[in-house]
């Protein structure tokens, strides 16, 4: 699984997806993009695999929010 860090395009500094998220969602969204981040940096290991385990809980937990509530692939208005 790849976390992007920037989603389709800039509007306003904000990005489409990031404009209908809810503030849990962003929450969630930049804890996963810190785990991920805090991942990379560490030695190959037990530790590591947790720590980018703990990436994907999160960015699973983002897409799951968006699907429970309908904000997912929203049209601009």
């Amino acid at each position: 699984m790849v976390i992007e860090r920037s989603a389709v395009s800039l509007r306003d500094g904000l990005s489409l997806i990031k404009q209908f998220q809810s503030a849990l969602a962003r929450d969630l969204d930049a804890r996963a993009v810190i785990a991920l981040d805090e991942a990379r940096k560490m030695l190959p290991g037990d530790e590591r695999t947790e720590a980018f385990h703990k990436a994907i809980v999160l960015r699973n937990a983002v897409e799951i929010h968006e699907l429970l509530c309908g904000k997912r692939n929203r049209p601009a208005e």
